[in-house]
Formats: structure tokens, sequence, C-alpha cells
């Protein structure tokens, strides 16, 4: 709690210093001002239970965004985890935040476009609020020593905002960590919607003063150290760069969650190669995390989405089959679009194991562009 005061102190007193200017600036003549207005950012990603909120108490801005202009506008791509309420009375209005302070209204398919000032204030508003709902994106070398071994720390899931102690128990790859207690270990088993699973979940660690983006699975195995705390074994906790015990390679579900948790998990699809951004779909529809597959579908057709969707709820297990010998198809550095094809070892429902093919269809705007995903064909 100690820290979480500091983070939020800090925040505080950031916005203090932007919201001044709106408690000293001049009144607005013409139009009534909103007493009764509030605007509200919320940063949450997807459907997660985590959420930071602040509450801005400026009349100047909620007039600014009462009557901002409006233009039409489809397709925006704002910032997905960042939402503005401008809440009048009863009447409560829910926009996107873009990177440019401007506001978008998805039920009216327009642009809000404030004054210049306003829009600046209101990203200043957001990345702040950002920074401190997100971990830090430290790399393992450095983690494993601010959470060196017999160190007791929190984690915090992500998608259902519970918390739970553990303790570093072993793990030179990544932390091999056990719950303290059986009220640790039965709040873990209660995020795994009691059924552990080796499913990787976003994560914040909380060790000291820090917080850190991790990601961790679900599943006890190998070597037990605390005695009765109702889990037989420890777990997996990656961070930035870990790896498992099998590979030299960090494992690309476990990064996809700790980028979640640092807030760069769009950062990283910007800049991943189109075989990266194929294997990323296939560990979305066998963690069955719909946010990250619609985040992945982004530039798809909303039947094609729609398509994907179904395909995630009627698998009950997928896995790239790997080929040693075979070389994944590298696109040239001047090339605009490029053909993805994986073999997967699928598991439907009432159907048996067997194989299949998913073939997907990459492009970009330009080179220095990220790829978006513009077909996938599964059979």
């Amino acid at each position: 709690m100690k820290v979480v005061r500091q983070r939020s102190a800090r925040l505080l007193a950031i916005l203090s210093i932007l919201l001044l200017t709106a408690v000293i600036a001049p009144p607005v003549h013409g139009a009534p001002k909103p007493e009764g207005s509030k605007v509200i950012l919320t940063v949450r990603y997807g459907h997660d239970e985590l959420a930071s909120s602040l509450g801005i108490e400026s009349v100047s801005i909620a007039h600014a965004l009462t009557k901002a202009k409006r233009e039409p506008a489809s397709g925006v791509i704002g910032l997905p985890d960042v939402a503005v309420s401008l809440v009048n009375g009863q009447k409560e209005s829910i926009y996107r935040l873009e990177p440019t302070g401007m506001l978008w209204d998805p039920a009216a398919q327009q642009r809000l476009v404030p004054d210049a000032a306003t829009a600046h204030k209101l990203v200043a508003y957001a990345n702040q609020l950002r920074s401190n709902h997100y971990g830090a994106m430290i790399e393992w070398s450095d983690v494993r020593k601010l959470v060196p071994l017999k160190q007791i720390f929190t984690i915090t899931d992500m998608g259902t905002g519970m918390s739970f102690r553990v303790q570093r128990r072993a793990g030179s790859d990544h932390a091999d960590v056990q719950p303290i207690s059986k009220a640790d270990s039965h709040m873990m088993k209660k995020i795994y919607n009691d059924h552990w699973s080796w499913n990787r979940r976003a994560v914040l660690v909380h060790s000291g003063q820090y917080w850190i983006a991790g990601s961790m699975n679900g599943m006890p195995h190998g070597g037990d150290g605390i005695p009765d705390n109702d889990f037989s074994g420890h777990f997996c906790l990656h961070f930035l760069g870990s790896t498992t015990h099998k590979s030299e390679t960090p494992d690309l579900a476990h990064q996809l969650m700790v980028h979640k948790a640092g807030g760069q998990l769009r950062s990283m699809l910007d800049g991943a190669s189109p075989l990266q951004l194929a294997e990323s779909v296939v560990e979305a529809l066998n963690h069955h995390d719909q946010d990250l597959l619609l985040e992945l579908a982004i530039g798809l057709p909303d039947s094609e989405q729609a398509s994907l969707l179904t395909e995630m709820h009627a698998i009950r297990s997928i896995r790239v089959n790997k080929n040693k010998d075979r070389k994944p198809p590298i696109p040239e550095d001047q090339s605009l679009s490029a053909q993805v094809q994986l073999s997967v070892s699928l598991l439907k429902q009432n159907e048996s194991e067997h194989r299949a093919t998913y073939t997907f269809t990459f492009e970009r705007e330009s080179t220095s562009a990220g790829w978006r995903m513009k077909q996938v064909i599964m059979k």
C-alpha cells in the first residue's frame, strides 16, 4: 500500500500542475457553462477488471468538450485502453481518446475536435494515468537482482484485479515462485477459474518500490519448498526477455503478456514480423484471449473477425507444429505483402485432435509501417 500511495502521489502532483492552468484560466463567455459536468479518464485494457480512473474537476475542460466541433469519422483507431467520459447530470457520454487529443464517438461515428490546449491536457493526463496503471518493462537480467531468491512479493492479475503473495524459490532463466499460504494459493486458483492451467496471464509484480510487468502461468509443477500452502510445486513467472528452461528464445505467449502488463502490446505487434503475428494468433486462440485476438485482427473485415471469434470458442487447444528443417518465409525489406502458412495440431469440441493449416495474408502501407492481417484461411 505504501508504494501505491507513492505512485498515486506522484501522479497527482503532476496532474495538479496541469490542472492549475484550468483553474486559473479566465471564464469562457457565451454558451452556458456545464457547472455540473465532470470529465473522467479511465485506463483499462479490453475486458480487464483492473482499471485506473482520474476525475478531472475542470469547468473549462468540460465546457471545451461540450462545445467541441464534431466531424464525420469512421474506422478511427484511438488509444485502445483510454476512455474519456463526460458526465453531465444523469447523462454520460463515453469517447475514445486519439493520440492527438481528439475524441472519437463510436456510437455516432464522429470525431470531437477540442481546442489545442484542451487536447494537449487530455493527452498529458492519459499518459500519466497509463504510466501509473501499467508495470515497468524491466529486463529479466535486472529483475533477478530486484527480486532476489527468497524475496516475498505481491502479484496482481490484470484480468481479475486480484492479488496474492509469493516467494521466489529458484530459477535462472525466469523466476520459479510459490504462493506463501493456503489463502494465497486459493486466490491464485480463483484467478484461473478454480482450475490450474498452463495459460499465460499478464500480471504486475510489486516488490519494494517497483511495479514490474510480468507474465505467469497457473500450473503447479516441479520442486516444492513451502509446506502447508495447498500448492504442490512452483509456477513460472516471466519478465521481459526471460526464457523457459528448454529454450534460449523467449516464450512468445509470455512476452505478449509481459508487453500487455507494461502497456506496450500495440508497440510489440506493430514491430512484429508476419510469422510472429501468425503465431500470436494461434496463441490467442489457444488461450481464448478475445482481446488479444481482436488486437491482432485489426484490419480484417468484420465478417472475418467474427469467424476468428467463432473458431476460438470452438477450440479446446491448438499449437503450432514446429519443423526445425523448414525455414520461415522472410519478406523482402521492400515488400508490402507477405503470406505465412502454419501447420497446427487442433483439438475442437466433440472432435479428436487433428492437423490443420492456417494461411495468413499480411499487408503494410509502407516499409516503415506495421503489418496488418488482411485474410486468414483455416482448413
